[in-house]
């Protein structure tokens, strides 16, 4: 790969991040070409996009507005905003590069960093800038294709991608979500409950003609001594045999698992029956959920928050951990089934130690945005997401009356984060 193309892909990154986080992260931006750039040079030319793009932006983003007239800026995908900009920049701006280079690379750029039908829609809306404010046409063999014809992807639009129901440790139906999703006004949730897929199908087919994306998925416990790690699962294939066959171990683990706590918590003089709390989780996933709120039913604790931290939390004394999967068998498992493996909630489970081995294994993605994370811890796993390049994610966690305070789009990340998590699938 050329010493330029290295350094586009670098500037197109960190322009990208710029966009999410504001010029607050800027010194980092530098810090990351600096330590990922192996020739000085590189570094160099990469920064001076970065810098080039941002000091034209007003007049780079009037440029492009004027000539997309079906999509307005702010609706494009942000990977395609920015490419936009680094092309229009080139196009413009530098005088050193040939205008064939510049947007057969952004086309490049594009296809690699974004959907399959970006590559033709950049080159359109590029060839009408140039053609409108550069120097005359390009050669005769840059090809134009009107901007109008190209297709775009689903628009995922403002997206949850971290919800629970009945059929693990949630309180509403699939049905339930549904309804409440579409009366919140989002456009796209993702049924992640742990170790089953049940709910997914449920509210899949409740869901059919109405105005809502509904991504398959699921969160997988995973244990790595002495805690467990969850993975999230998205756009897997739900009839996975291999995913199936694991989640009917995964479901009589966890019963085995309830008389364990059970019996732990007795030896604590906290009286709870196995039956009961199996009774509570129904048809779904028995979980530590379900044992908690059987705890403040029977009035060991004020709260289910309080049944946690004082009896079943990762570090209580009535802890149990699932030992189903490792969380390298669960990211391949993921991926088997065809879907993307994102580590879940990284702020709350706090092994960023593992994160470089978590990759190793496959992971393809983080969940930046949860509701326990601060500003600061948003901007480490952003730092990190860079890092790695891993997919960024987020979403409320909603359980219902379980976490009140935690309703559905507490926590939303935009569509284009959705749709380039989409495209991890299509890369593996």
């Amino acid at each position: 790969m050329r010493n330029r193309t290295i350094a586009r892909e670098l500037a197109i990154k960190a322009l990208y991040q710029l966009d999410l986080c504001g010029d607050g992260i800027i010194s980092d931006i530098d810090t990351f070409c600096k330590e990922s750039a192996e020739k000085t040079d590189i570094y160099s030319f990469a920064m001076s996009l970065i810098n080039g793009c941002r000091s034209n932006i007003k007049e780079i983003d009037e440029k492009i507005s004027s000539v997309t007239e079906h999509w307005e800026l702010r609706r494009m995908a942000i990977i395609d905003k920015n490419i936009l900009r680094l092309g229009v920049y080139e196009l413009l701006h530098r005088n050193d590069i040939p205008p064939k280079v510049s947007i057969n690379e952004a086309i490049e750029l594009a296809k690699k960093y974004s959907t399959k039908n970006s590559g033709t829609f950049v080159n359109g809306i590029l060839d009408k800038i140039y053609t409108r404010y550069g120097n005359g046409k390009l050669l005769k063999d840059t090809k134009f294709i009107p901007i109008q014809e190209v297709a775009p992807e689903t628009d995922y639009g403002n997206s949850d991608l971290h919800v629970h129901t009945n059929y693990s440790d949630g309180t509403m139906s699939p049905e339930a979500v549904v309804d409440e999703a579409i009366r919140l006004g989002i456009s796209t949730i993702s049924i992640t409950d742990h170790d089953t897929v049940e709910g997914v199908v449920a509210a899949c087919q409740y869901g059919q003609g109405k105005n809502l994306n509904i991504i398959p998925g699921l969160e997988l416990s995973s244990y790595l001594s002495p805690l467990e790690v969850h993975i999230l699962g998205y756009f897997i294939d739900i009839h996975n045999v291999s995913l199936q066959k694991i989640l009917k171990v995964a479901h009589e683990d966890r019963l085995k698992r309830i008389y364990a706590i059970a019996e732990k918590l007795r030896g604590l003089h906290v009286d709870v029956d196995p039956q009961e709390i199996l009774t509570l989780a129904g048809k779904g996933s028995p979980g530590r959920m379900h044992v908690a709120e059987v705890i403040w039913k029977h009035g060991y604790c004020n709260t289910i928050l309080e049944s946690f931290s004082k009896y079943i939390g990762d570090h209580g004394p009535a802890y149990v951990p699932k030992k189903t999967l490792t969380p390298q068998q669960a990211i391949e498992l993921i991926r088997e089934a065809g879907g993307v493996a994102v580590l879940a909630h990284p702020g709350l489970t706090q092994r960023d130690h593992v994160i470089e081995d978590l990759v190793k294994y496959g992971l393809q993605g983080i969940e930046v945005y949860y509701p326990s994370h601060t500003p600061q811890t948003v901007k480490k796993y952003l730092k990190i997401a860079m890092k790695y390049d891993l997919a960024v994610t987020g979403g409320s966690d909603f359980h219902g009356e379980r976490k009140a305070d935690t309703p559905i789009a507490k926590v939303t990340v935009p569509g284009d984060l959705v749709s380039k998590l989409k495209q991890r699938c299509r890369s593996q």
